[in-house]
């Protein structure tokens, strides 16, 4: 299984021989959620891949975009009738690296939990971490 991980090191320190190291400190991780993932895919840029791992840079703006896309995301939730993926809508298989099971099309409140879980830590990160020190990166591994 995938999982998506928030992670920092030292502004600059990241490159491809340091993915394998892994010297970055983790912020969060879960199962790779394909909204999520796809946003993450389609928005920021890609700093080193390989077979297993893909890094991407998490720079302050893009946190607060993604931050603000969650909280729009999640505000569905109290609507009649609710539309999970208006704001984060699950990829089109076909452009997509990763098998999507068709029951993840149907998981609505599951996925209002998830994206709370991100809403929470990027709110945690918006708060107290020092982006002019450190490097926020996302990993898919």
């Amino acid at each position: 299984m995938k999982f998506l991980h928030i992670e920092y090191c030292g502004l600059n320190e990241i490159s491809e021989a340091a993915i394998h190291q892994h010297p970055c400190k983790k912020v969060h991780q879960a199962p790779l959620e394909h909204p999520i993932a796809a946003w993450v895919r389609n928005q920021l840029q890609l700093l080193a891949e390989n077979e297993e791992i893909l890094c991407y840079d998490f720079p302050k703006e893009k946190v607060e975009l993604f931050y603000d896309v969650l909280n729009e995301a999640h505000a569905e939730k109290a609507k009649d009738p609710s539309r999970p993926w208006k704001y984060l809508p699950i990829p089109d298989e076909e452009n997509y690296p990763y098998p999507i099971a068709q029951y993840e099309k149907e998981y609505g409140q599951i996925y209002y939990e998830s994206l709370y879980k991100y809403i929470t830590v990027l709110g945690v990160i918006l708060n107290i971490f020092d982006f002019e020190k450190n490097q926020l990166i996302i990993t898919i591994k």
